[in-house]
C-alpha cells in the first residue's frame, strides 16, 4: 500500500517522457525536432480507473498537472506547476532529476521554435519571447550550438545568434581548425626531429 502511490506517479512519469520523446522526436543523442507536430501526453487512463481514483489526491494533481503543460509544451506552466507541487514533485530524487531533464527538453523545443524562422535574430528577442534573463537565455543558446542542437553562432558584439541551415556551417571556423590541425601536425614534427639531432648529438 505504502508503494502503490510512488509506483503510480512513477508510471505517469515513464508516460509523460515516453509521450513528450515521441512528440518532439528525440533523437539518441538528445536532439529535439523542431517541426513535430504532435504533442499528445495521455495518462487519463491511468488515473480514471478503480486504483487511480483511490489514490487521487495532490501528488496525482501534480503529475497530472505536468502531463498537462507538456501536451502544451509550455515551459511557464510547467515552471508554475513545479512551484506550485514542490513538495509533491522535489521530495523523490527520481522524479525531481527526471523533471530537470524535461525542462531542459521543453525549454530546448521551444528555444528551437523561436529560433526556426530565422537566419539571423536578438539575442535579446529571444529572451523576451522565452520570458528568461538575456545571459541565461545566452548561455542556452551557446550550449544548444555546443552540443549540436542546431548549427550557429553568438555574435555577442552585436547580441545577435546566426542560424545555419541543415548542412551549412561557419567555413571560416572550420578553415580555422584545419589551419591549427596543420600547424600541430608541424610542430609535432619538428620536435620528433630535435630531440632525433639531440640524441645523435649526445
Amino acid at each position: 500500500q505504502e508503494r502503490a502511490l510512488p509506483c503510480l506517479k512513477y508510471m505517469m512519469l515513464c508516460k509523460i517522457l515516453d509521450s513528450l520523446g515521441k512528440a518532439l522526436k528525440i533523437s539518441a543523442k538528445g536532439g529535439v525536432g523542431a517541426k513535430s507536430n504532435r504533442s499528445e501526453v495521455e495518462i487519463s487512463g491511468m488515473i480514471s480507473g478503480r486504483q487511480g481514483v483511490k489514490y487521487a489526491g495532490q501528488d496525482i494533481e501534480a503529475m497530472s498537472a505536468i502531463a498537462s503543460a507538456a501536451s502544451k509544451r509550455s515551459l511557464s506552466e510547467f515552471e508554475t506547476t513545479t512551484q506550485k507541487y514542490e513538495e509533491e514533485l522535489q521530495k523523490d530524487l527520481l522524479i525531481k532529476h527526471h523533471l530537470h531533464h524535461l525542462h531542459e527538453q521543453l525549454l530546448e523545443s521551444n528555444l528551437i521554435r523561436i529560433i526556426e524562422p530565422y537566419s539571423c535574430v536578438e539575442i535579446s528577442h529571444i529572451a523576451r519571447l522565452i520570458e528568461m534573463p538575456i545571459e541565461r537565455a545566452e548561455r542556452k543558446l551557446s550550449q544548444m550550438i555546443l552540443d549540436g542542437k542546431f548549427q550557429g553562432i553568438l555574435d555577442q558584439g552585436k547580441g545577435q545568434l546566426i542560424v545555419y541551415e541543415e548542412g551549412s556551417g561557419d567555413l571560416a571556423m572550420e578553415k580555422g581548425l584545419d589551419v591549427v590541425a596543420n600547424m600541430d601536425k608541424v610542430v609535432t614534427s619538428l620536435f620528433a626531429r630535435s630531440m632525433a639531432l639531440r640524441t645523435m648529438m649526445a
